[in-house]
């Protein structure tokens, strides 16, 4: 069987995506993507005009699907929707999460975006949540803080395989967290 010669963007970003899953960023050239399509590399570069361009698409894929994640309703509750969505991405995407998180070979200034954008996120939900839309923005970004830092170390416990909880363990989890941090606000 001949060699298929051509593939869209859409194919080799999709076959590039699950090498980032399986191994890493750190794995994403422009020989393994070929090699996976069983293609040469010019259809990459023809495609993508560098592998800069390939990474930040596909950067921006995992950007989105961890939003995506972060955004399901999976308690009544969404900022404690958010750090559940950021610890079931840890044990399901594991290679993602690494990537992300533990600034495996993104760039600098796409970690800073997704950070950003999630720290929005988690604004918006503290002003949204009736319990604490007055609350100074001092306060909130001191909880802010505070919860990061478990979601997060929490999140690599989970996805280094330390520690592997259910869904409902993890939601427990943080919701103990949550009236801890909560509580520390209430005796200031």
């Amino acid at each position: 069987m001949a060699r298929k010669l051509s593939f869209s963007k859409e194919e080799i970003l999709n076959t590039a995506y699950k090498i980032l899953i399986e191994d890493g960023m750190k794995n994403i050239t422009a020989r393994n993507v070929a090699k996976e399509l069983g293609s040469s590399t010019i259809s990459i570069y023809s495609n993508f005009g560098s592998m800069t361009n390939l990474k930040n698409d596909l950067s921006r894929m995992a950007k989105n699907k961890l939003l995506d994640i972060t955004k399901i309703e999976y308690t009544e509750q969404k900022l404690l929707n958010i750090g559940i969505g950021i610890c079931i991405f840890a044990k399901k995407e594991k290679a993602l999460f690494r990537s992300i998180f533990l600034r495996e070979d993104l760039s600098k200034d796409f970690i800073e975006e997704i950070i950003t954008d999630l720290k929005n996120l988690i604004i918006a939900s503290f002003k949204a949540d009736e319990r604490y839309k007055n609350l100074p923005d001092d306060v909130i970004e001191w909880m802010l803080k505070k919860g990061w830092w478990y979601v997060q170390g929490y999140a690599s416990l989970i996805c280094s395989g330390f520690y592997n909880p259910s869904d409902e363990v993890i939601e427990k989890e943080l919701r103990d967290m949550g009236s801890v941090i909560v509580h520390a606000v209430e005796k200031k």
